[in-house]
């Protein structure tokens, strides 16, 4: 191998002693680009978000994130849309979500064209609120609600008892009636904080129904790698390899360079050198 160091030089050497092996290698990698082009058809992606009402962990919001693109959410979206062919399973793989500040869930839909993106992102939307919120609705205990309901009545019930006994108590004129009427609105206070703190507890409250924020745009252009990038692509890499060749082959080279190569090469003692202009 030469220990000759590789210039810029020498690639300036290479690009113009064989710039058109090069160029025809560049237009060869353009083909070979637009060609990969073909096998993958171009593909458009937009997105929909979702906006979730109320106070969420992140923990909870991560959980949603993955409900969205899960096989339950999907082949409903498969059934909605009736594409030939395209079941839930193929649409997982076309799906995607993340989630965003503000407890929004930004669902994405990739697909041939533009007006299947959008339908795919909307219907996954749709989908996944619907679904999200039978889930909410399977896990509520229908029993507990009943019972807080005829608890929250009751309350009412023994407000305007109160409210009927505060007003026989004789107003003010003497110091057990002031006494009575204080003790009754204490009663009062501590039910109404007793209503707060069981609707505080209720693990839907505060979280209203999911909302779909909109219709997903429709895409403008096509997802990357387009079919200019694969070409543009192609052309650079097989230039690259071209020039990584070249040098390679430079530095590879076996003929001889240097006066001690020489004479070892012929067996005989150096007798001098001759300087050519």
């Amino acid at each position: 191998m030469s220990d000759d160091t590789i210039r810029l030089v020498t690639v300036g050497r290479i690009l113009r002693g064989r710039w058109r092996l090069l160029l025809v290698l560049t237009v060869l990698g353009a083909l070979a680009g637009y060609g990969a082009s073909l096998l993958f058809p171009p593909r458009y992606t937009t997105s929909a978000s979702v906006l979730l009402p109320g106070a969420w962990e992140e923990r909870e919001l991560l959980t949603q994130q993955e409900i969205a693109t899960s096989s339950a959410v999907t082949d409903r979206a498969a059934a909605a849309l009736h594409w030939s062919g395209v079941g839930g399973k193929d649409l997982r793989r076309r799906v995607s979500a993340r989630t965003a500040d503000g407890n929004i869930i930004t669902i994405s839909g990739t697909a041939s064209t533009p007006e299947r993106a959008q339908q795919l992102a909307d219907q996954v939307a749709r989908q996944f609120v619907a679904f999200a919120a039978q889930v909410v609705n399977a896990g509520t205990d229908s029993d507990a609600a009943a019972q807080l309901d005829t608890l929250r009545q009751m309350v009412v019930q023994t407000s305007r008892r109160i409210t009927e006994l505060a007003d026989a108590a004789d107003p003010g004129r003497t110091v057990e009636s002031v006494q009575t009427r204080t003790e009754l609105e204490k009663l009062r206070t501590s039910l109404r904080e007793a209503i707060t703190k069981l609707d505080q507890a209720d693990p839907t409250a505060g979280k209203a129904t999911m909302v779909v924020m909109g219709p997903a745009a429709r895409p403008s252009g096509e997802a990357p790698p387009t079919r200019w990038q694969l070409m543009g692509a192609g052309a650079l890499l097989l230039l690259l390899l071209a020039v990584l060749g070249q040098l390679a082959a430079a530095r590879m080279s076996r003929r001889l360079r240097t006066a001690p190569e020489i004479a070892a090469a012929l067996g005989s003692p150096l007798l001098g050198t001759v300087d050519v202009p």
